[in-house]
């Protein structure tokens, strides 16, 4: 399956809650968790498989811009 990377990323959903984006067979994901914690992930759409989450990160997102960059950073770098 071809899916191309350049279209834009699209985020649907409350940006300020729980957003969703699909983009080149991946589907991205950032959620508000608690206080100020940030939760992203992206998977590919067709296994499900996890590629990445801030489950395997140290750092924190305190916002959902932050989460969002993130999840996006992550879908460029295994798309290329």
């Amino acid at each position: 399956m071809n899916h191309s990377t350049n279209e834009q990323i699209i985020w649907t959903g409350d940006l300020e809650d729980d957003c969703t984006a699909r983009w080149a067979g991946l589907m991205l994901r950032a959620e508000w968790m608690d206080g100020l914690h940030w939760w992203w992930a992206v998977s590919e759409i067709a296994t499900g498989r996890e590629i990445a989450s801030s489950n395997d990160d140290q750092r924190e997102w305190t916002s959902g811009t932050a989460a969002r960059s993130e999840a996006e950073r992550i879908a460029r770098a295994h798309s290329r």
